[in-house]
């Protein structure tokens, strides 16, 4: 990937869908997955996949009449590459800040907690 560019709420959703079939899709098949409510015409479809193309977040295979589409980053890649957005923004590029912020807010469950630190742990031992 080139220089990582933030999925508006609209393009998630339509990679949601392309990240979800798990295979290349067509415009069709994506206007067809679509949520109930989400009636998005043909054209828009075709906008926003053009926008991730341009944001190299898919790439389009030509087969017949049909542009096939298909992720070029894995949903857990996006979610990493949001993530260290997120810290750096919000936390000032600090992982325990984060982590103190979600320590502080009591959301934490106590599989959560358990969890996390098994992560941190073998983390640590890798280093």
């Amino acid at each position: 990937m080139t220089k990582w560019q933030r999925m508006s709420e609209a393009e998630k959703q339509i990679m949601d869908i392309i990240w979800a079939t798990g295979r290349p899709v067509t415009t069709s098949e994506i206007i067809h997955r679509l949520p109930e409510g989400k009636a998005w015409k043909q054209n828009t479809v075709i906008t926003f996949l053009a926008r991730l193309m341009d944001k190299d977040m898919i790439t389009a295979t030509r087969i017949g009449k049909a542009n096939h589409y298909e992720p070029r980053i894995t949903e857990q890649g996006y979610q990493n590459l949001e993530t260290k957005q997120f810290i750096k923004e919000v936390h000032r590029g600090s992982a325990s800040g984060l982590i103190s912020a979600l320590c502080d807010s009591g959301d934490l469950t106590k599989a959560d907690i358990e969890q996390l630190m098994q992560k941190l742990k073998a983390q640590a031992e890798e280093r």
